[in-house]
Order: C-alpha cells, then structure tokens, then sequence
C-alpha cells in the first residue's frame, strides 16, 4: 500500500480592472459568475492551449451536502509521454489516439463568503499561474484581469518564534560584499555574524547554508540560537534571497516548513493509494471540505483564513 502527500494552498480571487491605477485595492471577483459562464461551454469550448498543451475546467458545482462550490481542472498531456510493460514481456511505448490525453488532475473548494480558492497543488498539473492564466481565458475580458492572490498568516516570525521544536533551517544569502559594508557584521547576534564573515576569506558574495537535525526525530536545533537568527533575518531582511525554517509546535504535531517571506497558508493531507488508480476528485473535495469547514469543529480553518485576511 502507498501513501502520497498533498499540499493546499489558500488563494483569494479578486480583479483589477485597466483603468485602475497602482493605489487602487484589488477588488474581490465573483467567481460563481465565471463559473456559471464557463459551465455553459462544452468541454471544448472551456479548453484552451496552455504552454503547447491544453488545459480545462472538467466540472464546477455546488455541493448541497457539503455547502460549498467545487471546481476540477485538468492539463491534457500528450508529450512526455510513459511506457508500459507486463511481467512476461518486454517494455512497449503507451500509445494515445489523436482524440486522447494524460490527464493531470487539480482540484479547488471555493468559499464565496469570502471569495476564498482552496487550491490542491500538483506539480504535473495546473499551478496558481496556471489557474489563474486559464481564469482569465474564460472570462475573456480586455477591461478586467483576474488574479489570485496568496493569503499569507500575519506575523511569520512571530509565528515561527513559537514553535516547540526546530527541526531545519535553510537560508540562501543576496548578494554580500562585507568591503562595501563594513557595519554589516556588528548588526548580526547570532552564528550568522561567523558564516557572513567566511566570505571575505573566500571572497564570495552568495552562498546557501542547510542546518538540520538529521534523522533524530526527536532533537531540535538550539532554541536560543534560532531565536537569535530569527531576528537577523526579521532586521536585515535585504541581506536574504530565501529564508525557510521546519518546526513543530509539539510532539504530536506535524513537521511545517514555514518561508520567512512568502509564506503561504497551506494544509496537507494523505491519501492513500490503491494499486492501477488514480486519486478521485471527489476524494479529495470531501477531505479539502473536512480540512476547511466550520462544521468540522477544531479545524476551522475557514476562521483562521478569515482572521488572516482581516489583519
């Protein structure tokens, strides 16, 4: 039996129209409207080419039992495309008829109470560019661009200043030349001040460093330490291309890797696998729709989002 581990991510659907000018806030866009348009197409109608292939929307729905809209996209593969063999044979290619596709499937729960997209990623499939370049096809209007927009927790570094365990840490440097800063190393208190310092020796000016706590499942990197790396970044942020740290809140919670400076509100789940199938949609809506909503009591996750997009 296999598992696999899927990754969701938590969009807000708005547009802006051509006029707008740079001060002007993204207005929230109603998807039920693109929905209802998209849905009146055939299913040729709603497939479009998307970077040498193409790309549809299967279904869009609304679900009476779980209270939510639905939506099932799809990229049409036909390149790259696997073989197949049996047991007593020796491998063949896998041949598709003119009129037949790999489909690589994604699917989304739309909450239109805030114009919120719980996207599952897939990376053979549709991406957020993706969806949101296949969103504005459909709509197909010169005065409006649609956009999803990453709803982000408030607060990273408190956020992370609050975990119980620190399991990694990954940071990838900017561009450094300590002889134009000579300020630089005083401003850093922790470890960090030694590594940024090594560059002069190497006259470097990037570099990537990995810390992590190896296969001990139950070791954490040093509190204090990261604590104190958690400020250096936090006050010379122009000092960091990336900054990525893994931790858990307890035991019993789940490893989270948490990006210092785009971090997305995301969830995962597991599935598990049968042998010559693939993962259902509607597998996947009913546990996007056990993640998010209200009714499935200290998840909640639909509070969270809200409390996020408020502050």
């Amino acid at each position: 039996m296999s598992y696999r581990k899927v990754r969701f991510e938590y969009y807000q659907v708005v547009y802006r129209r051509r006029t707008d000018n740079g001060t002007v806030r993204d207005r929230l866009f109603d998807l039920e409207k693109w929905m209802d348009k998209a849905m009146s197409l055939s299913l040729e109608g709603r497939t479009f080419d998307y970077r040498s292939e193409q790309a549809r929307l299967d279904n869009a729905y609304w679900d009476p039992d779980l209270e939510f809209y639905f939506l099932h996209f799809v990229r049409l593969r036909d390149t790259n495309i696997p073989s197949k063999a049996k047991a007593d044979s020796q491998v063949e290619p896998f041949e598709l008829q003119d009129d037949e596709y790999l489909g690589e499937e994604v699917s989304a729960l739309y909450d239109e109470s805030n114009h919120v997209l719980m996207l599952q990623r897939n990376k053979y499939s549709l991406g957020p560019e993706g969806i949101e370049e296949y969103l504005n096809l459909v709509w197909d209007n010169e005065e409006e661009t649609i956009y999803l927009r990453p709803i982000c927790p408030p607060n990273v570094f408190e956020l992370a200043r609050r975990a119980g365990e620190y399991r990694r840490i990954n940071l990838r440097f900017a561009d450094i030349n300590i002889k134009n800063n000579p300020n630089l190393l005083q401003r850093l208190r922790s470890p960090l001040r030694n590594i940024v310092s090594s560059f002069g020796e190497y006259q470097g000016i990037n570099a990537q460093v990995i810390i992590t706590v190896g296969n001990n499942k139950d070791a954490s990197l040093d509190e204090q330490t990261i604590r104190d790396t958690l400020l250096d970044i936090e006050e010379n942020p122009h000092l960091f291309s990336k900054a990525e740290i893994a931790k858990k809140d307890d035991d019993d919670a789940k490893v989270e890797l948490v990006d210092l400076f785009a971090h997305k509100a995301h969830d995962f789940a597991t599935f598990r696998m049968e042998r010559r199938a693939s993962l259902n949609h509607y597998t996947v809506a009913g546990e996007m729709w056990s993640i998010y909503s209200p009714k499935q009591g200290c998840n909640n996750r639909q509070r969270d989002i809200n409390s996020y997009l408020r502050s």
